[in-house]
């Protein structure tokens, strides 16, 4: 009989803030260095060789629009990718704000993640699954960075050229390339779910809806509509990314991503910025995990910063600041 050696774990697990079709995310603080990480679970009876299949991509993938991944952790719980944690939410989440997003922002972040799969294309792996819930965000002093995560149904090829078969599909039909319904993947594929990402940023809602039979059949055989308010240049880009065949699709990542910054330089967008949040100060609290169970039970965290000296906590429109004091998680 293997029996774990029990030892306290190097992280402290705060909350779970997400979930895959393999695995729990979860937030979590060091213990040694009291940095926010994000701790992808895999599930018992999960294969190994998958489970180090996602790690060698993440370890691979060296690029500021990819979450990083820090190492493996395991204990008698289980087994964890230790990766970034993105302060910022998933892309989801931006999109599900009650605000509206400046057409600046929507296409900096598609930019963010265009530049990702190009890096990921040069080292032969496509992504697959490329949808708002696998884009996590993180914040700067200006802007927000769109980081792409979830490498757990990556396929790796040494041939872009040709479409390759696999057993079946696994990913998100909403998002997913007609040719991916029957077994067949290339780096075309993600082009395509970047271009339905696109069209759901400029339009509000994605170009199909349905059961996943349904979403099926507008993939191999409906032709998108896409309104007269958005603006011809970015209706092109769609238009090209959608294509049903991959090879009339945009030739790589890069393709797409330059001809989305040519349409920006047409349509001269300034550098409107979005604001979400109205700041609020909660100062008798202080930064222990009983003060995040007690913000969690009456507001939605879905936005989380630490720095030298305080937690800032997003939800909703609200950004809500906690004082810290030298006490250990």
């Amino acid at each position: 009989m293997i029996r774990y050696l029990r030892y306290r774990s190097n992280y402290r697990i705060l909350g779970q803030i997400g979930q895959g079709q393999f695995g729990r995310v979860y937030f979590a603080i060091s213990r040694k260095t009291g940095k926010f990480v994000a701790l992808k679970s895999l599930p018992k009876g999960f294969p190994t060789n998958r489970f180090l299949r996602e790690f060698s991509c993440l370890i691979s993938l060296r690029h500021p629009n990819i979450v990083a991944c820090k190492g493996l952790e395991y204990h008698g719980q289980g087994r964890y990718l230790v990766m970034d944690y993105g302060e910022g939410g998933t892309l989801r989440d931006l999109m599900d704000f009650p605000a509206d997003l400046s057409l600046r922002l929507c296409l900096d972040l598609v930019i963010d993640i265009l530049a990702r799969l190009e890096q990921a294309h040069k080292k032969n792996i496509i992504h697959c699954d490329i949808k708002p819930e696998n884009i996590l965000l993180s914040l700067t002093a200006d802007k927000w960075v769109a980081k792409v995560t979830d490498f757990g149904i990556a396929k790796v090829t040494e041939n872009s050229s040709n479409n390759k078969e696999g057993s079946g599909y696994t990913g998100s039909p909403a998002y997913m390339a007609p040719e991916r319904f029957y077994g067949k993947y290339s780096y075309a594929c993600d082009i395509y779910s970047v271009g339905i990402l696109l069209y759901e940023l400029m339009i509000g809602e994605r170009p199909f809806s349905g059961l996943p039979g349904d979403l099926m059949l507008a993939h191999l055989n409906q032709r998108i509509n896409i309104p007269d308010t958005v603006a011809n240049p970015l209706k092109a880009i769609i238009i090209k990314a959608l294509e049903k065949l991959p090879k009339r699709r945009f030739f790589s990542a890069q393709e797409m991503l330059e001809a989305i910054q040519i349409a920006k330089a047409k349509l001269k967008i300034n550098r409107e910025k979005t604001k979400l949040f109205t700041l609020t100060t909660i100062s008798d609290l202080t930064f222990e995990s009983n003060d995040f169970l007690k913000i969690a039970d009456c507001h939605k965290i879905n936005l989380m910063i630490n720095n030298n000296h305080h937690v800032y906590l997003g939800s909703q429109n609200q950004l809500i600041k906690l004082s810290k004091d030298s006490k250990k998680i």
